[in-house]
């Protein structure tokens, strides 16, 4: 408003900026009125600015007018890339819409659209969302064959759709591969490995899993310890669930909401 009204004209980019701030904040309606804003100045659009649109409607789950801001995009002739093509896989896979996240990689590679572990973890993520380790799988071995280097989150997110699947072994056998590709593990992929254990009821497991984090310098973090106390409370170990929260304690760890539900059960 104030570039206006000293006679300061804005460019493309400064309305992508714009939809990229709305995009974050959750206003896919702003982010929309601000590309509406643009076009009437006369200011054309391009493939980084319908991406931040693009992003606005993924943010919000929106994926119908996703796919409608990508429509748009071709009737201009403007040809997206891989930002745009990950973009709309991850409004798919928020909306739990695997097959269609599927469809956007496909039409992608038609496109002669080289995809990246960005686009590899959207598609897993949707498949560990719906439940489909075996798929999950499958774009892992893909990857590979493509020669595309998963990163921690890959690894991360594949464990954690064997822990919810109660395919402890799987969990375990990804976080072997993980540490032979030499990827260094964080508090979240030791806690999806401690979760595998956990709703498998194996708490001596667990604890070992703590320990070599520990070990290694990985300090745990609420997600840790709550997911530990879980195991030793549906195992019946109340005293050993009572230990983890003193152990917070000490390490300046606060609970939330979890930890005290999980103690309370």
């Amino acid at each position: 408003e104030e570039m206006e009204r000293k006679g300061i004209a804005g460019d493309v980019r400064t309305y992508t900026m714009l939809m990229d701030a709305c995009a974050n904040a959750g206003k896919v309606g702003k982010a929309m009125q601000v590309q509406e804003k643009m076009e009437k100045k006369g200011i054309a659009g391009n493939v980084v600015s319908y991406n931040a649109l693009m992003n606005a409607c993924a943010k919000a789950g929106k994926v119908g007018e996703a796919m409608k801001v990508l429509e748009e995009m071709e009737r201009k002739g403007i040809v997206g890339n891989v930002v745009t093509y990950n973009t709309i896989m991850n409004a798919c896979a928020k909306a739990g819409k695997v097959g269609e996240a599927m469809k956007v990689l496909e039409e992608m590679e038609r496109k002669g659209i080289v995809g990246n572990v960005v686009t590899y973890n959207t598609i897993m993520n949707a498949c560990a969302k719906a439940g489909k380790v075996g798929e999950a799988m499958k774009v892992l071995e893909e990857m590979e064959r493509k020669g595309i280097a998963g990163d921690v989150r890959t690894y991360t997110m594949l464990m954690d759709a064997c822990a919810n699947a109660g395919k402890v072994g799987k969990a375990m056998q990804v976080q072997e591969k993980m540490e032979k590709k030499g990827i260094a593990g964080n508090v979240v992929s030791y806690s999806a490995l401690m979760h595998a254990y956990a709703k498998a009821g194996k708490v001596a497991e667990g604890m070992k899993v703590l320990e070599e984090m520990e070990r290694k310098g990985i300090a745990g973090d609420v997600v840790t310890y709550t997911t530990l106390m879980d195991a030793c409370a549906k195992a019946g170990k109340v005293g050993e669930a009572m230990k983890g929260l003193e152990e917070m304690g000490r390490k300046g760890i606060a609970g939330n909401v979890k930890t005290y539900n999980t103690l309370v059960n």
